[in-house]
């Protein structure tokens, strides 16, 4: 009778077979979850933060309004532009419609245009560019000051010092001998801008300058009004009570 030979086999040790826990990069290590109670206690806590934070600056006092700056204007004027502006003190800033201020304001019409801005804590600046008169128009008897982009804002009783006087058929934003005219007044040199007294335009293509001491200029359409404006000072100190520059590339003087 053959023995049955019994295979040994040879212990393999603890480490060897036992999985390793590994850790990838990257990968979340899990925090201990909190009781119920606690993570309602938290949430509790944040919503009464939130609340108090919500009446602070919506509702309370210490970020109310207590100041208007109002810059870009002078001090009379300052005080119709807090007056149209009509903010209340003690209103909260976070509350205050500045779209609103806005549209009052530009509703005068010595505006351009104005900005409105919240300054933390208490105050509201008010930003203001006023316009600028250009010249002055005579509508039924009535002298109105007109500035750049041909707005009438303003009536006067007398002309302002170095203001001329614009002489159109309809002085209108929309006109275009009026928009003309104004082209070129903007466009002349500051010292030959001081000696208008009035200009006159028929049409967009006819625009004159009537000069201190009788001297005329023709400058045709506000075409080319750059180059024309220095042509004209150059040949400024010439003689001639007639200085044509329609025609910058032929200058007539008469």
């Amino acid at each position: 009778m053959t023995a049955v030979r019994t295979p040994v086999r040879t212990p393999i040790p603890p480490r060897k077979h036992q999985r390793r826990r590994r850790v990838r990069p990257g990968r979340r290590q899990w925090l201990p979850r909190l009781p119920r109670r606690a993570v309602l206690g938290i949430l509790a806590g944040l919503v009464v933060v939130a609340g108090a934070l919500s009446w602070l600056v919506l509702f309370s006092s210490v970020l109310a309004v207590r100041m208007v700056a109002v810059t870009g204007t002078e001090d009379g004027n300052a005080a119709a532009v807090r007056e149209i502006a009509s903010i209340p003190e003690g209103l909260p800033l976070a509350r205050l419609d500045t779209d609103a201020v806005t549209e009052r304001l530009l509703l005068l019409p010595q505006i351009e245009s104005v900005s409105v801005q919240r300054s933390w804590p208490s105050t509201v600046r008010i930003k203001v560019v006023e316009r600028v008169p250009v010249a002055l128009v005579d509508v039924d008897g009535v002298q109105w000051l007109i500035d750049r982009n041909a707005v009438l804002f303003a009536q006067v009783t007398e002309p302002p010092a170095g203001v001329p006087l614009l002489e159109v058929q309809n002085a209108a934003s929309d006109d275009r001998a009026t928009l003309a005219a104004l082209e070129v007044i903007g466009a002349l040199p500051a010292d030959i801008r001081d000696r208008l007294a009035r200009v006159s335009a028929e049409t967009p293509d006819s625009v004159v300058l009537h000069l201190v001491g009788g001297r005329t200029v023709i400058w045709g359409s506000a075409e080319d009004s750059d180059r024309k404006a220095l042509v004209l000072a150059g040949v400024f100190g010439q003689p001639g009570g007639t200085i044509d520059v329609s025609s910058p590339s032929a200058v007539v003087i008469r």
